[in-house]
């Protein structure tokens, strides 16, 4: 007659993930039956051994079970071996916040991990009662992850955590099992363990070709490429960049990008700002760097572009747009608000408007000043011809002024054959908008102005 294993746990999902364990290995030897503290618990317990999933599942059924004559385990809890390759993949120096529901195992959970090789991140302890964890980003928990702090961007659940070997060797030596029970016990325990680092082998495999085509892709590209984590550190560098910055690549991924790039400005750009391009000057090369995040990984993607070739995109995107008849959207029905100040000014911009004037619209970003300049253009005599939008922050003093006025044929290195209309130009018997002018130095391009056009900006 089989002896017979009873299991208690705390919740039902850890019930059904241990007694799941227990099956694969111990099903053929012995009876196993199971309970939760969640579910309905017996008035008795009737069996040969009575193993509780933590310490402090044992202190809580003391007083509520009669266990009688059966012989009681506590056992040891590890991380399943299935989730150890994705916790080793968190950056190095990182502050992991361990988050479970009771304190002591929650210590426990942090001994363990630091037992099976989890030792290059800086585990921090959860407790209830506190709500806040300075530089905190990434939280690792077995199945609490609604306890985790709302503001802690990456969480990984491990799951609940299974039995480790040394809890397995004392049922067997509790249930006397002769040696070729051990071996089979042991065998279908390793082979687990070897199932699963055979696909982690495969899917690294996988993972260091997928890395190699994407690798060899940016590297072919004629902008810069570089990806930033969560952590500011670098995870990718590509040949341009290498070339602009005068780095290796194998120098630099790995590092937080304070430590690479000298340029506090780019960097706060990077890694901080709102903005989703700005123009700077990298190693005396003059650069518009366009910036993207990806939010599956909390990767952000910054793009280094010559201000040549944004400023050939942005005038063949003009171009396109001149050609299918691009005109403001606009209107003053479209500015929405009851301010006073809101309503003053649109009260004057009106006025403006049905004059030959230039007009000067001042405001900080977002505040909508590409949406009065194309209603002031929809309520003037101009309306009907092209309403143009230039983008002056992407744009040196020497190419805003051959884009703004054109140039003719082989009047500098690198013109263009036939030479070519500036947008003033273009715009004609319509409106130029001359949006972020502020970022150029304003008495060149009043000069430029005057000089081209006899007026003042």
């Amino acid at each position: 007659m089989k002896k017979k294993l009873v299991l208690i746990t705390g919740s039902k999902q850890t019930r059904i993930i241990l007694h799941n364990q227990l099956k694969e290995l111990l099903d053929d030897y012995i009876f196993i039956e199971c309970f939760a503290i969640d579910e309905e618990l017996p008035g008795e317990i009737d069996g040969d051994v009575v193993l509780y999933s933590s310490e402090s599942i044992k202190h809580e059924m003391k007083d509520r079970l009669d266990v009688q004559h059966a012989h009681e385990i506590v056992g040891n809890r590890t991380i399943h071996h299935k989730h150890i390759n994705e916790l080793l993949q968190i950056p190095a120096h990182t502050k992991v916040l361990i988050v479970n529901d009771d304190d002591k195992e929650t210590l426990k959970l942090i001994e363990s991990l630091y037992q099976v090789g989890i030792n290059h991140v800086q585990f921090i302890p959860f407790k209830k009662q506190k709500t806040y964890y300075e530089g905190v980003e990434v939280a690792v928990s077995p199945g609490e992850i609604h306890l985790c702090p709302p503001y802690v961007k990456h969480v990984i659940d491990i799951g609940v955590r299974l039995f480790d070997m040394a809890t397995i060797f004392e049922l067997i030596k509790s249930f006397g099992f002769n040696q070729s029970n051990h071996s089979i016990i042991w065998d279908r325990y390793l082979r687990n363990i070897i199932e699963l680092q055979k696909k982690l082998i495969e899917a690294e495999g996988q993972m260091k070709e997928l890395h190699l085509h994407v690798k060899s892709v940016v590297n072919v590209v004629e902008d810069g490429i570089l990806a930033v984590d969560f952590n500011k550190r670098i995870t990718l560098f590509n040949k341009r960049l290498e070339s602009l910055f005068q780095l290796s690549s194998s120098d630099v991924v790995d590092r937080e990008i304070q430590h690479v790039i000298s340029n506090e400005g780019l960097v706060e750009f990077i890694t901080s700002s709102d903005e989703k391009s700005q123009y700077f000057n990298v190693n005396g090369y003059e650069m518009v760097i366009y910036k993207s995040m990806i939010q599956e990984s909390n990767t952000t993607v910054a793009t280094f572009k010559s201000v040549n070739q944004a400023v050939e995109i942005e005038g063949k995107a003009q171009s396109e747009l001149r050609k299918n008849g691009f005109s403001a959207k606009y209107n003053y029905q479209d500015i929405i608000g009851e301010h006073p100040a809101l309503l003053k000014t649109m009260e004057i911009s009106r006025k403006m408007a049905v004059t030959e004037y230039p007009i000067l619209i001042q405001g900080e970003t977002g505040t909508g000043k590409e949406l009065f300049a194309q209603a002031i253009h929809n309520h003037s005599t101009r309306k009907n011809g092209p309403f143009l939008a230039v983008n002056c922050s992407a744009m040196t003093d020497t190419l805003l002024e051959s884009e703004l006025f054109g140039y003719e044929e082989a009047s500098f290195t690198g013109a263009q054959k036939g030479g070519k209309k500036g947008l003033f130009e273009s715009a004609d018997k319509g409106t130029i908008f001359l949006d972020e002018i502020g970022v150029r130095p304003y008495g060149h391009i009043e000069n430029l102005l005057r000089q081209e056009m006899g007026v003042c900006a």
